[in-house]
């Protein structure tokens, strides 16, 4: 009896039950595709600020460093404090190295370059190197590829150089001159490749291959630091669990990549060094992310308000319109309770339909998001199914309660009598 007078009624009132689904799938949708978003879009934007350049330096253990590690100056290691030429290879052998996108080692030198001082810095600008499964292509140039660069890299082994644009004007310098670089008693003739502009302590330098400057410095196997991209979490606001009193949250805290867990591990894994996140630059992303998320939750929850209110008003009309209906139910010996389900049965219905499209819509409008903005394949997540059918029972209830409640004040007397 119930299901024949659920499936005349849903037939009946096609027109408000519409209405009715509109409401409940468009709310659905909004927040699926915001929630779907909010678990892709750290890393979808973790990547594209990865562009800004390295968040992380690895040094050797003891090396001298300045308090402020948001672009002041570098100050060289102490005698002997150096890393050897497969550090940046080790990188993918520890815990977080699918997280290490990019790496660079750098050697920097005092020397003279067309007769005037410069800081000669060798590194690698696009090398192919062996790791435990492949290979990794990676360098400096990968590395920055936000800075402006007239002309191109030097290539790797090529007797060439780039040089910042403060130094290079200052001297005259463009690209396809030659000039002569000198460290001491040794000389090499350079062909300069490029002309590099970035920030103003970067435009005062000059880059070759790292092989050059060994041969300059005549010492090899030599590497002041490497400057590497990971992909990390926010910093979390809460200290580490104890590891004796919680050691599952402190597993938790420990498999989550924070830049200190991070930082931490790549250390571990690599005796004699020290790795030490950009504060400014992984505060900076983290204060992006968290906002992003933010803004992300406030507008799931206008979504799904304005959705509960046209809910509200779609149900309490159809109540108002099926008064005489429902006095008669109430006046041939049907119950509050047969008349809540009734009307329940309505609701879920509508729901459950509303859910399951508002996950599809959801989940297509999250994919368009992502490809348009980040470039990024479409990712289905079927888990977010269950949540868009919680959410859709959630606003279908909140939307019929008061509703449903007039429904059930009704006075057959008063009614039938008009």
């Amino acid at each position: 009896m119930l299901r024949r007078m659920l499936w005349s009624s849903l037939r009946a009132r096609r027109g408000r039950l519409l209405l009715a689904l509109l409401a409940v799938t468009l709310g659905v949708a909004v927040s699926i595709a915001l929630a779907s978003l909010a678990l892709q879009v750290g890393d979808d934007l973790a990547r594209t600020l990865r562009a800004a350049g390295p968040n992380f330096v690895m040094m050797p253990a003891g090396a001298r460093w300045p308090l402020d590690l948001g672009g002041a100056e570098i100050e060289p290691p102490r005698a002997g404090l150096v890393l050897g030429p497969d550090a940046v290879a080790r990188l993918k052998t520890t815990f977080w190295r699918n997280n290490v996108l990019e790496a660079a080692p750098e050697r920097a030198a005092s020397a003279r370059l067309a007769e005037a001082p410069v800081t000669l810095v060798g590194t690698w600008f696009d090398r192919t190197i062996a790791i435990e499964d492949g290979t990794w292509r990676t360098g400096f140039a990968r590395l920055h590829p936000n800075w402006t660069l007239v002309g191109r890299w030097p290539a790797e082994d090529s007797a060439a150089v780039a040089i910042g644009v403060a130094w290079a004007d200052r001297r005259g310098v463009r690209a396809g001159d030659r000039v002569t670089a000198a460290i001491g008693e040794r000389a090499v003739t350079l062909l300069v490749t490029g002309v590099v502009s970035a920030d103003p302590r970067e435009n005062e330098r000059a880059w070759l291959p790292l092989v050059q400057l060994e041969r300059l410095t005549g010492t090899s196997g030599r590497i002041d630091r490497v400057w590497l991209s990971a992909l990390v979490r926010p910093p979390s606001n809460k200290a580490a669990p104890d590891p004796r009193r919680d050691p599952k949250g402190y597993e938790r805290h420990m498999c989550t990549a924070y830049p200190d867990v991070v930082a931490h591990a790549i250390q571990s894994a690599i005796p004699g060094t020290e790795v030490l996140p950009m504060t400014e630059v992984v505060s900076g992303e983290g204060t992006i992310v968290g906002r992003l998320n933010l803004l992300m939750l406030l507008l799931a929850l206008a979504a799904l308000t304005a959705s509960i209110l046209g809910l509200l008003s779609t149900s309490t009309a159809t109540v108002v319109e099926r008064s005489v209906e429902l006095a008669l139910l109430r006046a041939i010996g049907a119950t509050s309770p047969q008349l809540a389900i009734l009307l329940l049965a309505e609701t879920l219905v509508v729901s459950l339909a509303g859910g399951i499209l508002g996950w599809g819509l959801g989940m297509s409008g999250a994919a368009a998001i992502r490809g348009h903005t980040f470039g990024a394949a479409p990712v289905v997540v079927p888990l977010l199914l269950p949540l868009a059918i919680l959410l859709a029972l959630a606003v279908a209830m909140l939307g019929t309660i008061a509703p449903l409640r007039i429904a059930l004040r009704l006075d057959p007397a008063q009614v039938l009598r008009g």
